[in-house]
């Protein structure tokens, strides 16, 4: 059976384990995979928000999810201490990353999307 609950909580560990990350690393984030990384936790949130909020018309899932992950991207861009250009290279990495998984849920063949979001679809 399906929690949302520990889901939600995996989720968060999930981008606890990014911020860790970005933070040991220090000075200058690697942007490539600090935008894999976020596209990796924006497959999980789409699929979080598919199967938690079935009844969100799929777009609504979308842009929902593009927003929450893009404040926690600039969050971490706070928190890792990055300044300036940097930052804001890191943040745009990230949104790009993330952009790329909700285009990607809207364009997906239906086996993939029904494999993914569940028995929702979309």
């Amino acid at each position: 059976m399906f929690s949302c609950v520990a889901a939600a909580a995996g989720f968060l560990g999930g981008w606890a384990l990014i911020l860790a990350w970005h933070v040991r690393a220090g000075g200058a984030p690697d942007l490539l995979a600090g935008g894999l990384a976020y596209a990796a936790l924006a497959v999980y949130a789409m699929a979080l928000a598919a199967r938690c909020a079935p009844k969100w018309h799929p777009a609504l899932r979308r842009v929902a999810v593009l927003i929450g992950c893009a404040v926690l991207a600039g969050i971490d861009a706070g928190i890792a201490g990055l300044q300036g250009e940097t930052a804001q290279k890191a943040f745009f990495a990230a949104l790009l990353g993330i952009a790329l998984v909700a285009m990607a849920a809207r364009h997906a063949p239906a086996a993939l999307r029904q494999r993914w979001f569940g028995k929702g679809g979309a």
